[in-house]
């Protein structure tokens, strides 16, 4: 199993695309990496996400739900 250790978030507002409808739908870029200090031979392939603003903010909320109960059970050890 393959972690990775970073994350990096691209937007770039150029890249808006147009539905006919009207309706504008901005993607935001993941790009999930190793370990920078990892040789890259050994190093996990990088994988890219592109989600929209509404998946963007339902993933921070589950984020930030986890980081929340991860503090909690921290400070119960």
């Amino acid at each position: 199993m393959s972690s990775y250790r970073e994350v990096d978030i691209q937007l770039d507002p150029h890249q808006a695309e147009e539905y006919p409808n009207g309706v504008r739908v901005q993607e935001i870029e993941l790009i999930f990496t190793d370990d920078r200090e990892r040789p890259s031979w050994r190093a996990a392939p990088p994988a890219v996400c592109a989600i929209d603003a509404r998946r963007a903010r339902e993933l921070a909320f589950e984020l930030l739900m986890a980081a929340e109960v991860a503090e909690q059970l921290e400070k119960t050890r």
